[in-house]
């Protein structure tokens, strides 16, 4: 089932690269040249839904994100939290990511359900450390976290949303700390402070980019790892062919398989299509990441690739903030992994993928001795 995906990308790559859903909608976006281009374009492709007749979420209220917005706010709110997530300043997390990575392996065993016992608790617990939430709230945050996304069903949801403001608030009161709360506390938006609602929406980003796309890029790791046994061994003789190993993955299995929201800001045709102002497009970044007009023998997962440019994080202003960190918390990760296990093997029976199509990674994960 999981490669049906990938060999529809390619049938819509060749058929049909720019195309309008009529059930969602949308124009979806297949190939790397045409996601390329809307990415870099957000002048003519949009990230705020007012392009669409729809009223944005009031920039004051719940949800309120830079995600939705288009420079120079963008850039304005973004830019509060920037310093925090620059490679040079997430060096110096390092040695706790090490610390929480080492100590959550050691307790992986064979009944241990690789995703929730490792894969979701490293990420969550490094966002959490940076964000200076309460070892208690943490599980929580990673519920929050799920729901969002969409990964579970919504059936208490409002509970669990009111649960976490009310908390999140609190947090934003209390906090005496420096760290990235304190900084959101004090930011300002067009010269005025954030409100409530902002703060919260900019902690909602966070913890959705500091635990999703991190999560699912582990448990993809592992699974290359599984298909491809040969790697591990290649890897512990040449460790410099980690990075290449991490950014290959990222291709391949991109944690995130497209972005539902870009609006046309005005008429413009993308690859023979026209495009109406105000119509949506969904961008599949898994599919750009397969294009063999950009990628040589794309289906084939080869870490020794000389150019990946890949779109896993996205592109231009909207590029993910986080994209420094994941790839460090990969790295450790990926060390720890080939440490722990001297052959990387899923159990196929006790293992499960997410059913959202708009990530890729599992649910759950079980490893054989």
């Amino acid at each position: 089932m999981e490669q049906d995906i990938f060999q529809y990308y390619r049938k819509m790559r060749m058929e049909s690269p720019v195309y309008f859903n009529h059930n969602t909608g949308s124009w979806d976006v297949f190939d790397y040249k045409s996601v390329y281009f809307v990415l870099m374009n957000p002048d003519i492709y949009s990230s705020d839904p007012s392009y669409a007749g729809n009223v944005p979420e009031n920039r004051q209220g719940p949800g309120a994100s830079f995600i939705t917005m288009d420079n120079p706010d963008h850039k304005e709110l973004r830019n509060v939290t920037v310093p925090y997530f620059l490679t040079s300043k997430i060096n110096e997390y390092r040695n706790m990511i090490e610390s929480t990575s080492k100590r959550l392996m050691a307790g992986i065993n064979k009944n241990s359900d690789f995703i929730r016992d490792y894969a979701v608790m490293l990420p969550v617990t490094v966002i959490s450390e940076l964000l200076g939430v309460p070892e208690n709230e943490r599980s929580k945050f990673k519920e929050w976290s799920d729901y969002i996304i969409g990964n579970r069903s919504d059936a208490g949801f409002q509970e669990l949303n009111n649960y976490m403001y009310s908390t999140m608030a609190e947090i934003f009161k209390t906090n005496t700390e420096d760290n990235i709360i304190s900084t959101i506390n004090k930011g300002l938006y067009h010269s005025e402070p954030l409100s409530i609602n902002q703060k919260i929406g900019y902690v909602m980003l966070l913890v959705i980019g500091g635990n999703e796309t991190t999560t699912n890029l582990i448990g993809n790791m592992v699974k290359v790892l599984s298909e491809h046994p040969e790697i591990a061994d290649k890897l512990r003789q040449e460790p410099e062919l980690k990075k290449g190993f991490i950014e290959e993955t990222l291709r391949y299995y991109s944690p995130i398989q497209f972005l539902p929201h870009r609006f046309a800001a005005r008429d413009s045709v993308l690859n023979g299509q026209e495009i109406k102002k105000g119509q949506r497009l969904s961008i599949w970044l898994g599919s750009a990441n397969r294009d063999g007009t950009k990628f040589e023998d794309p289906d084939t997962f080869n870490m020794e690739r000389q150019k990946n440019d890949h779109l896993a994080f996205g592109m231009g202003i909207h590029m993910c903030l986080g994209s420094p960190l994941a790839r460090l918390e990969a790295e450790i990760a990926l060390n720890d992994i080939l440490n722990k296990f001297k052959h990387v093997k899923i159990n196929a029976e006790k293992t499960a993928m997410l059913k959202n199509p708009m990530v890729y990674g599992f649910s759950t994960m079980q490893l054989d001795d």
